[in-house]
């Protein structure tokens, strides 16, 4: 009986499951749904950020300079993704994973395909990018993982499970996972 108690007062103790995520998605047209918010003044061409429509209010800027995009999703301060060395460009569509934020459904993490190309301007290499979304409360928006798309359902599988860890993730501190087929692609951290 005494086991039985200790077995059943155990499982109280055990930290509660995190909670599981959601999937939403966005498909912008970036010249049709996103509007400018800034651009290079001394040079129009120079660099352009767009801000494009998310999920319950959120949004997402989408900074393209020099044949190279970078997307910082939700509320930040700083710039949440550094590009890629290579010419690149970010599919228009967005897997939102929705969670909780202060009790209200929320968007806690992004998963968005990059295309890469090659010496030859072939775009052969397909990056799954896994962020962190920037909350109002000032909890900032980063990189946690970079995935080999060119796997089709396990890539987004594994991307996924990645974002799992978004909200505790701690942006600054903690290093994004790189999967070693693909990290002679990914910025150094």
């Amino acid at each position: 009986m005494k086991f039985a108690i200790a077995v059943v007062l155990s499982l109280f103790a055990l930290p509660a499951a995190a909670a599981e995520l959601s999937s939403e998605y966005t498909r912008n047209n970036p010249q049709r749904d996103c509007r400018a918010a800034t651009q290079s003044a001394s040079n129009p061409g120079g660099f352009v950020d767009l801000v494009c429509p998310g999920p319950s209010g959120y949004t997402y800027q989408i900074r393209e300079t020099d044949g190279r995009q970078a997307i910082t999703y939700g509320k930040s301060q700083r710039s949440g993704m550094p590009t890629f060395g290579a010419f690149n460009y970010a599919h228009n569509t967005v897997e939102w994973r929705m969670g909780r934020v202060n009790g209200k459904k929320a968007p806690v993490a992004a998963i968005q395909r990059f295309y890469l190309a090659d010496v030859n301007g072939d775009w052969k290499t397909q990056i799954l990018v896994v962020s962190k979304v920037g909350q109002p409360n000032g909890d900032g928006a980063c990189v946690i993982g970079y995935v080999s798309a060119n796997e089709g359902a396990r890539a987004n599988d594994r991307a996924r499970a990645l974002s799992n860890d978004a909200v505790s993730f701690r942006c600054g501190r903690d290093k994004p996972v790189v999967e070693t087929k693909i990290r002679q692609h990914v910025p150094q951290f």
